[in-house]
């Protein structure tokens, strides 16, 4: 009896602490293998909303370790990775609001010893996050010829008005749906999806099936029309489609601008 209530108590304390981690604003998840190096890694994090899009980076061993960590039905995953001064850091401060807003800061090492950095957190869904000054998202829109990252809903795509914008996530070719009320490729980040216009372009289709199931980079002009079975189809005309997975490895080229106050020469 003794040993049975042992075990409830055992197997009540990891649902608490499980439960706990998946309410907490943000958890740093460490010995998390990930392969996301990018040539801007330590100001623009990636954003990771589902296991779709997170098997591209970890893999699915690895995969399976994350998701012990992180619940995607709660929480999005925020990887830096970069390759540095031993000395650099990521720095993250909780506001106090709530929903909580979380800011990040990268703070550059001045050794000359160059490191691949990795850092991996998982923040809760509803959280805010802003690196470097500027919110993370995987979408930006373009204003007066400058890309700015944004968040659903856009108002002007609310408004009925046509929106360029880039977009990273994961596509989806060759889809049928009833009445053939569907361009048959779409691009789903987070719990959202958009079907993408490829123009019947050569190159943008052949595009899309060498990339179908992966992360991508789609820029072009997005609208909104009535539909049948969908009662508001969004639609993104496609200029470009680009694979978004980041570098394999580190790059060994990307150092530092200046290091102890002078330029760094290898």
């Amino acid at each position: 009896m003794a040993a049975k209530l042992l075990l409830f108590q055992t197997m009540l304390s990891l649902l608490l602490i499980s439960t706990s981690s998946a309410t907490e604003p943000i958890v740093e998840i460490a010995e998390v293998k990930v392969t996301a190096f990018a040539l801007d890694g330590a100001r623009r994090p990636l954003l990771l909303q589902s296991s779709a899009e997170a098997v591209a980076y970890f893999g699915v061993n690895n995969l399976a370790a994350l998701k012990d960590k992180a619940d995607f039905s709660k929480q999005k995953v925020l990887i830096f990775a970069w390759r540095g001064s031993g000395q650099d850091r990521i720095a993250y401060e909780v506001l106090e609001s709530f929903p909580e807003q979380i800011r990040f800061s990268y703070q550059p090492g001045r050794t000359r010893d160059l490191r691949p950095h990795v850092k991996v957190f998982a923040v809760r869904s509803d959280v805010k996050c802003i690196a470097n000054g500027k919110i993370v998202s995987n979408l930006e829109i373009k204003k007066d010829g400058q890309w700015a990252p944004a968040k659903l809903p856009l108002e002007d795509l609310s408004e009925g008005k046509a929106v360029v914008v880039r977009v990273r996530g994961i596509l989806t070719d060759g889809i049928i749906a009833i009445g053939g009320e569907t361009t048959g490729t779409t691009i789903s980040f987070g719990k959202t999806t958009w079907e993408l216009n490829l123009q019947n372009e050569k190159t943008l289709r052949r595009a899309a099936g060498i990339l179908n199931d992966k992360p991508v980079v789609v820029s072009g002009l997005v609208h909104t029309q009535k539909g049948i079975e969908v009662a508001t189809r969004t639609i993104l005309t496609v200029e470009s489609i680009v694979s978004g997975l980041p570098n394999p490895v580190p790059p060994n080229n990307i150092v530092p601008e200046k290091i102890m106050g002078k330029p760094f020469v290898k």
